[in-house]
């Protein structure tokens, strides 16, 4: 700037706000100065800053679960169809767990009314859910379960090598092979019952939609090979299949006389499934069932004795006097993959043809294949009756075999109730 040089005094004059300018400024503190005594009135009405700070988190928590909850379903219930069809697609996981059960049995054949009638299995172990007044003391290498859930034996599976487990003795009565069905995952673990233990009759009850997949899941796995069930699904139980009509299906099992029946126990057990059957059709069926002649799957409630699987619309079934809580969503699409896994196993299968005729081995003479032994060594014959039995047991590697006899009891209706 030069010295001479004037300025004019608008030049450096400050500009003065027009009047839309402040008129915002006065509005954005008035509503500042609101929020802080609303703020100030909500904290007071909590109790604190430290009650409201801490309701304010616990809101935000809850807040985020509930958005996030959509997505941890989704993951909880793709890993549930995973370990599900993980197992029911296992060659020999129906067997093993046809094995755990009778060797439970048969530890409890000295305890009068207490039988197994469930299982969770899971990554090295196995629970057996036991009924019984009082829980015995577990025999080795069963061991004792102290959790808050049902009475139970835990077994480690992984250490079944060197163990024997002993193997169910034939005694008078008609045999009752088990005839476990997965129903759900609870945690990590996959939930089997048993329907053969108890009245014979179940029923799935509950949100119309969530009962018919669990139906028709339990039925589907009846019905794959080795399950050691002959199913026969009448017609109302499924829209896209007509079967038999439940009055002619119980004119031909009471035609049946009871002599094939225990020949056909020993072998298979005939499962009826139903829909919405009459009262005096109701009555037939338990009476079936409760001479042990068949095993009735019925969609909804019947006025009789059976066991009841009672199912919500997320699809948790729940059974409160058998102990059973679980997530039966991912059931379905579990056993569909188990019963495509069953169609690529027997379409890889070779056809094995038998043959005509044994080739015909050259026997030796009585005279050389009779050894050459002193008369100390020589044993007297004994009669049959008089030998005595030997000690059944069952190693970890004999659980993958087909027992000789199957668990033995009175084939009459009973529930945990009465025991």
């Amino acid at each position: 700037m030069t010295a001479g040089t004037r300025l004019d005094w608008r030049l450096i004059a400050l500009a003065r706000p027009d009047k839309s300018l402040m008129t915002g400024i006065l509005v954005a503190v008035v509503v500042l100065l609101l929020l802080f005594l609303l703020l100030r009135y909500f904290v007071r009405k909590c109790g604190g800053r430290r009650r409201c700070r801490r309701r304010v988190a616990r809101e935000l928590t809850l807040t985020r679960q509930a958005f996030g909850e959509p997505l941890r379903a989704f993951r909880r219930h793709r890993r549930g169809v995973r370990a599900l069809a993980r197992h029911l697609c296992a060659p020999r996981a129906g067997l093993l767990v046809r094995r755990l059960l009778d060797a439970a049995g048969a530890a409890l054949d000295d305890v009068p009314g207490a039988f197994p009638y469930g299982l969770r299995t899971e990554p090295g172990g196995a629970f057996v859910q036991i009924a019984a007044r009082r829980l015995p003391e577990p025999p080795a290498p069963w061991e004792a379960d102290e959790g808050p859930g049902p009475q139970s034996w835990y077994l480690e599976l992984d250490s079944l090598d060197g163990a024997a487990l002993p193997d169910a003795a034939p005694r008078v009565g008609a045999r009752v092979r088990p005839l476990p069905v997965a129903v759900g995952m609870a945690d990590d673990a996959c939930v089997h019952l048993d329907l053969a233990a108890g009245p014979r009759m179940v029923t799935v009850e509950g949100d119309s939609a969530g009962r018919t997949r669990l139906l028709h899941a339990l039925a589907a796995q009846l019905d794959r090979p080795g399950s050691g069930a002959s199913v026969t699904v009448t017609d109302g139980v499924h829209a896209h299949y007509h079967g038999e009509r439940l009055e002619a299906v119980l004119r031909e099992l009471e035609d049946t006389s009871p002599a094939e029946g225990e020949e056909a126990a020993t072998a298979t057990t005939r499962v009826v499934v139903c829909a919405a059957p009459t009262r005096e059709q109701t009555r037939r069926l338990g009476a079936l069932t409760a001479s042990g002649a068949v095993v009735c799957l019925v969609d909804g409630p019947v006025p009789v004795h059976s066991w009841a699987l009672r199912v919500d619309a997320r699809g948790r079934v729940t059974a409160p006097e058998l102990g059973l809580r679980a997530d039966c969503a991912p059931l379905g699409r579990a056993v569909a993959a188990a019963v495509r896994a069953d169609r690529r196993r027997s379409r890889r299968a070779p056809e094995r043809h038998r043959p005509a005729e044994r080739a015909l081995e050259p026997r030796a003479q009585p005279e050389e294949r009779r050894a050459v032994r002193s008369p100390e060594l020589v044993e007297e014959p004994v009669h049959p009756a008089l030998a005595p039995a030997p000690a059944l047991t069952v190693t970890g590697a004999d659980l993958l075999s087909e027992p000789a006899t199957a668990r033995t009891r009175p084939a009459r209706a009973s529930s945990t109730d009465e025991q």
